[in-house]
């Protein structure tokens, strides 16, 4: 028998919530306004302020004007009352930054894995590298309650360990777990693979706002989608889902592991564009442009230089057939394409549009990713999201549960 709902504790719990929900919605609002917003008694919304006021959950930042008679203290809701600190596992090396309640990203640094490959101790310097950096930067007006981190593999939603690790990750694979991060960095962690954050930006964000159903394809050193269905990631055994890239495919001369396979982000991520450059550049006068690197083959693309176009023209054909049996299987409201070739999806897309239709029973809306032009990018966009999320999950269900000077003696800790 449920003999606990409806008990007084509970009861001010959820008016407490209620309350912080409105304050974090519409700032500036008096007591006696909340307790006409909600239908609360004023001494109802008086204690539960005042919990509030003492977890540092809101502020009290001055008189309302607007109010008839005695003027009340308006309150407004407080971001900075504990903090996330975000990593960006990428193939390169670690991009990190901070956010507090309000979602916004400040970049802190970055750590690259060439600058570690000299040091007797590749993985202790990492650690020390990142509590480093988590010293600098931590914030002097709220603790860091947690770490929210994007890596690119396949992490166990259930134990935050992780597998298939690019190459040039694995020496480091004992940390880049979440039991691991915690340990070092002192806070809940919440460990996620790279492109599924990315969905979550766009999202929120980005150009899947609104659709039911989208996939969000990362076209890089390795080619991976974030799918989500009715609204939520879907992420399958282990984890697992969304990595498209490891999709074998039947080709004539030897594949991976001596095998007559090779895998589709050899065909479609940045080896298959790099195979492609090193055929135009053959067939064409400029043999200069074999030795691009990627970022240079798009910057080319971008200036309409007419090999970097025509590169991007015939991976465009290659992206056609595996979009179609995507798009064939998942019927997504919208495809939106990211990561580093989806910079230059400008180029390709018209013809991948263009071919689509014909081969797929319903045609979903094709886009490049705007969240990659930005500041922040889209992984970290979306580890920030996942955090602030998190955040509030905590302040309704752990935070606030006890309620007055016993919560926030339990609710000490962080970085």
């Amino acid at each position: 028998m449920l003999t606990s709902i409806g008990n007084p504790q509970m009861i001010r719990n959820f008016n407490e919530y209620l309350i912080l929900e409105l304050i974090v919605n519409e700032a500036g609002l008096s007591r006696a306004e909340i307790s006409r917003r909600t239908g609360l008694s004023k001494p109802t919304v008086s204690s539960a302020v005042q919990n509030l006021l003492y977890h540092r959950l809101v502020v009290e930042t001055g008189l309302d004007t607007n109010q008839q008679g005695r003027k009340g203290q308006v309150l407004e809701f407080n971001p900075q009352v504990f903090h996330i600190f975000l990593l960006d596992i990428g193939a390169e090396g670690i991009q990190t930054g901070m956010t507090d309640l309000s979602g916004k990203v400040r970049n802190t640094g970055s750590i690259a894995w060439a600058e570690l490959e000299g040091h007797p101790n590749a993985q202790q310097a990492l650690q020390q590298r990142l509590k480093d950096i988590v010293a600098q930067h931590a914030p002097e007006d709220g603790p860091i309650r947690f770490v929210s981190a994007g890596i690119p593999a396949v992490v166990d939603p259930y134990t935050g360990y992780v597998q298939t690790l690019l190459p040039q990750l694995e020496r480091y694979g004992e940390l880049l777990s979440a039991p691991a991060l915690r340990q070092l960095l002192g806070a809940e962690v919440l460990l996620d693979n790279d492109v599924n954050l990315a969905a979550v930006a766009e999202q929120e964000y980005g150009n899947g706002a609104g659709a039911c159903s989208f996939i969000y394809i990362s076209l890089g050193e390795g080619v991976g989608t974030g799918i989500v269905i009715q609204g939520q990631i879907y992420r399958g055994l282990a984890g697992a889902a969304g990595e498209w890239g490891q999709a074998a495919l039947r080709k004539a001369e030897t594949g991976i592991d001596g095998t007559a396979y090779q895998r589709l982000e050899q065909y479609i991520g940045n080896e298959g564009l790099r195979e492609l450059l090193h055929e135009a550049a053959q067939q064409s006068d400029d043999t200069d442009a074999a030795s691009w690197t990627v970022p240079e083959l798009l910057e080319q693309a971008k200036n309409e230089y007419p090999l970097a176009v025509q590169v991007f023209e015939r991976y465009a054909d290659r992206l056609i057939l595996p979009l179609a049996q995507m798009a064939s299987l998942l019927a997504p409201e919208r495809i939106v394409l990211g990561g580093q070739i989806g910079q230059a999806a400008d180029v390709f897309l018209p013809i991948v549009q263009q071919a689509l239709p014909a081969l797929v029973p319903v045609m979903p809306e094709l886009s490049a990713s705007k969240l990659e032009e930005s500041h922040e990018g889209a992984i970290m966009c979306g580890a920030a999201w996942a955090g602030v999320q998190r955040s509030f999950r905590y302040i309704r269900e752990e935070m606030l549960v006890i309620g007055g000077k016993e919560a926030i003696q339990q609710d000490q800790g962080g970085v």
